[in-house]
């Protein structure tokens, strides 16, 4: 949802999406709203601080939406291992999400 700045109004809630690692949580948002940037966001940076591949869970309700989120997943890891921050998860965390990595 938007503000009257046009700052989303649940920013602090993606950001943790993003980067509370020790936490399961539920995305559960309208059509559009950015939920699979998200996931994939968050899979892509759990992978990158080193969590195995066997302690990640994402679900999804279609074969066609998971198929979706393995193509964002993939970009966003290659894009990280590049230290190219997508544009797509600074949305989501504007203050950046990788301490040691440059802002684009």
């Amino acid at each position: 949802m938007m503000s009257m700045a046009g700052v989303l109004s649940d920013l602090p809630a993606r950001c943790r999406a993003l980067l509370d690692h020790s936490t399961t949580l539920l995305v559960e948002a309208g059509a559009g709203s950015g939920k699979t940037a998200l996931m994939a966001g968050r899979v892509a940076l759990l992978l990158a601080a080193g969590i195995p591949t066997r302690e990640i869970v994402a679900i999804t309700f279609t074969e066609a939406a998971a198929s979706e989120l393995r193509e964002r997943i993939e970009g966003f890891v290659n894009r990280l291992a590049r230290a190219d921050l997508p544009d797509e998860l600074l949305s989501h965390c504007p203050t950046g999400f990788l301490p040691s990595s440059p802002r684009r």
